[in-house]
């Protein structure tokens, strides 16, 4: 099992990341219907978020669970790093890809997973040609999917 006693929290793994993680963050909102639908969230959402500063694809998704958190202190955020939990990563899920975000109700029982990418982007690439599969990945990291993320979260959390 994992030692949630090591893990951070977000603002303790900001720290340790650059001004342009934390530029990321400030150019990153919730849609207005996402706000409306988190407010009403009235349990416990424990999201065990594994991460590492030198990936792209974890400075976009990361910001948006923190707005998620901003909005409703129901969400507690724990971050841990993939580097030294592959096997835990592996053994639980098949893979050890960054970010992954565990998602847990009140009393740890898995709600589920959100690993890499949304999953109707996965999709795309899957299906895409290398070019195609390539714009995809540039256009996510520039926030252009941060709706699918968010749809993604909210079907986790409210499942």
């Amino acid at each position: 099992m994992i030692n949630l006693d090591l893990a951070l929290s977000y603002e303790e793994y900001m720290d340790k990341l650059t001004e342009d993680h934390k530029a990321v963050y400030e150019k990153t909102f919730i849609a207005e219907d996402t706000k409306d639908t988190l407010k009403g969230l009235d349990r416990k959402i424990n999201a065990i978020v594994f991460s590492e500063g030198f990936c792209p694809d974890c400075t976009v998704s990361l910001p948006i669970l923190k707005r998620f958190q901003e909005i409703n202190s129901n969400i507690k955020i724990k971050m841990l790093p993939r580097e030294g939990n592959e096997s835990f990563l592996e053994e639980n899920l098949g893979e050890a890809r960054i970010p992954t975000f565990m998602f847990f109700d009140e009393n740890m029982n898995p709600l589920g997973v959100f690993v890499e990418f949304p999953e109707s982007l996965k999709e795309k690439i899957a299906l895409a040609k290398m070019d195609e599969k390539q714009q995809f990945v540039r256009e996510y990291r520039e926030g252009k999917y941060n709706n699918l993320i968010e749809k993604d979260f909210l079907n986790i959390i409210f499942s």
